[in-house]
């Protein structure tokens, strides 16, 4: 990849920048501050290697070279933030968001939508086209906020088992605007 792996937000003293498997450590301390979205999707806890684990779960066809987990950090340089994705999936014009999360006491003061702007500006300048994702049926907050930037839901699927839960899925997308 030509651009570079980390971009500013649209606020002061906000970085995100790449972060590697020795980032594990760090990134698991986020997912337990987020524990309240596995029980949502899975119906239990994270398990102690879920960050280690999100750096080698990727798609058929997929490798490392292909998957990107941005950190977000705050100008403390602590991590509030993460938006993991895979690059050219499902095809080679679109970016699939597979998880975006921020701790619980960064949200809603629009931090969400500046971190995702930040990173459809990014994946733009490497000529993309649009960005898709899926949010479960039980996650109406996230719906709503995937909704309020933009996606639209490009269909359904049918239930299906997610550890303890069963959740039918939605599927987004949104056009990525072209940058100059």
């Amino acid at each position: 990849m030509n651009s570079s792996t980390s971009f500013t937000l649209n606020r002061s003293g906000y970085l995100a920048k790449l972060l590697k498997l020795e980032d594990a450590a760090v990134l698991q301390n986020l997912y337990e501050q987020c524990t309240e979205f596995a029980l949502l999707t899975d119906g239990q806890p994270l398990s102690s290697t879920a960050a280690r684990d999100e750096f080698n779960a990727f798609p058929d066809g997929k490798t490392t070279e292909d998957k990107y987990i941005l950190g977000l950090f705050n100008p403390q340089n602590d991590l509030i933030g993460m938006i993991e994705s895979i690059r050219h999936y499902p095809d080679n014009q679109t970016w699939w968001l597979g998880l975006m999360m921020l701790s619980p006491e960064q949200r809603g003061q629009g931090l969400g939508s500046a971190f995702y702007q930040a990173f459809e500006n990014w994946v733009s300048a490497q000529g993309v086209k649009q960005v898709s994702l899926s949010v479960i049926e039980a996650h109406k907050l996230g719906l709503q906020f995937w909704k309020s930037l933009g996606f639209e839901v490009i269909r359904k699927t049918e239930p299906r088992q997610f550890g303890n839960k069963t959740h039918a899925v939605y599927v987004m997308s949104r056009p990525v605007a072209a940058t100059a």
